[in-house]
């Protein structure tokens, strides 16, 4: 099932600011320059805003969504391929944790949130799927009174 991005981000009741979109011909250049199969949600992402932030209900309450040059950046990084192999960054929380997909694990990949000085020990499942995750993005984190 495909959804359509661009419908639930766009909802004024969000507070997500976006970039720019990335274009077509942007995007297929930045497929080319990784050898993961991003799910079609993410180029849907991509397609609506190369870059953005706000409130995100889940841990860790903001995200950041990093441009396709800061993503391909990581994902070329020696650093993080050694030290988080399998994990595939695309946004942070504009400090200290990062946001990736897990794809380790089948698919659909399970998003994790890390942080990047404790290591690999510190990835948190956040959300089940990119699906569940960008339902997330634009509203407020609520701390579960029980």
């Amino acid at each position: 099932m495909t959804i359509a991005v661009a419908s639930i981000l766009s909802d004024k009741r969000r507070n997500w600011r976006r970039e720019q979109p990335l274009s077509l011909q942007a995007l297929n250049r930045f497929k080319h320059t990784i050898d993961v199969e991003l799910p079609a949600e993410y180029a849907q992402l991509l397609r609506y805003a190369n870059g953005g932030e706000g409130d995100l209900a889940l841990p860790p309450r903001w995200f950041v969504l990093f441009d396709v040059d800061r993503v391909q950046a990581l994902y070329q990084d020696d650093f993080y391929r050694k030290q988080f192999p399998g994990l595939f960054f695309f946004g942070g929380n504009g400090g200290l944790e990062m946001i990736a997909f897990d794809t380790r694990r089948p698919s659909p990949w399970p998003i994790v949130a890390v942080d990047p000085i404790a290591g690999m020990r510190s990835a948190m499942v956040i959300a089940p799927d990119l699906l569940r995750f960008i339902e997330a993005v634009g509203l407020p984190y609520e701390v579960d009174p029980r």
